[in-house]
């Protein structure tokens, strides 16, 4: 049997046997550093003169090869991948460097500040208490999820673009592509609720994904507040999604920052965990502040 590394080595090596077209196309396995300092194995495919490539992580079918799945099916299994991201995922060299083109797939993110402080030095970014408000783009986006690149100060550079504008544009268009929800738990997470339990509402958008960014679009927390007639904690349960509870409902603070730290390292994936901070909205200073 191959050792991880002896893996993604052949990989790299015999990929484009089983893809099309592999004419003047490379194959590179690489180090890919994700949010909050995850690294992963990524290979990327295609011509060299491409701006973008797809990337497809190795690590799913490592485990599936050690758990003894024929090699040559799992690389029948990631040409198949690779063919079908490469559909939706090519981009013409004048579009990226198109800022016009670019503005219509700008979107921000919440984030850790202190895991990503590192790849945040290069970046535009806005501090949020524990936070960082990143900015990325979005290069592919289909039924089974999306492809996004972060924003740089090259980027700006290229775009001839001023830091403000771009913020500014994403700001606005984060709302269109990824408009805001809020439900009632039940209706996002089958839980039997019993008569007198306390209201617990998700607040996300409609592709339940980077949703907790929804915290701080403008407005979402300050009508909802003022409908309940209530302050309001906002407990974040991953980069996704946040929980919100009624001031009058939250019980023990330190309960709740435990509650969250607990399943940060339980149930969240690494990569997705947005903090382990409670957080407090004020609607009368419409100001979202670290709970006490």
């Amino acid at each position: 049997m191959l050792s991880e590394k002896e893996f993604y080595s052949y990989v790299e090596h015999r990929i484009l046997e089983y893809v099309s077209h592999p004419e003047e196309k490379e194959a590179r396995v690489h180090r890919v550093s994700k949010n909050n300092q995850v690294f992963m194995t990524g290979l990327s495919i295609g011509k060299q003169k491409e701006h973008l490539q797809p990337i497809l992580y190795l690590e799913p079918y490592y485990h599936s090869y050690f758990k003894g799945k024929d090699l040559e099916q799992i690389l029948c299994e990631i040409g198949a991948a690779y063919e079908e991201y490469e559909t939706g995922f090519h981009l013409e060299s004048e579009k990226i460097q198109n800022y016009e083109y670019i503005k219509k797939h700008l979107f921000f993110r919440l984030v850790s500040y202190e895991k990503n402080k590192e790849q945040l030095e290069d970046c535009p970014y806005e501090r949020m208490e524990d936070l960082a408000v990143t900015y990325r783009w979005i290069a592919y986006r289909n039924h089974d999820g999306m492809a996004s690149a972060v924003i740089r100060q090259r980027d700006l550079r290229l775009w001839g673009i001023s830091e403000k504008q771009m913020k500014n544009d994403a700001m606005k268009n984060t709302y269109k592509i990824f408009p805001p929800t809020i439900r009632k738990i039940q209706s996002v997470i089958p839980v039997h609720v019993e008569e007198g339990d306390i209201p617990i509402f998700v607040l996300s958008n409609g592709d339940y994904m980077n949703g907790a960014s929804a915290m701080i679009y403008e407005g979402i927390l300050k009508d909802f507040a003022d409908r309940m007639e209530s302050n309001l904690y906002i407990l974040p349960s991953s980069i996704h999604e946040v929980i919100l509870l009624l001031e009058s409902d939250a019980g023990d603070v330190k309960e709740l920052f435990q509650m969250v730290k607990e399943t940060n390292r339980t149930v969240v994936d690494r990569e997705e965990v947005l903090s382990d901070s409670v957080y407090y909205y004020d609607r009368e200073t419409d100001k979202i502040t670290i709970a006490k």
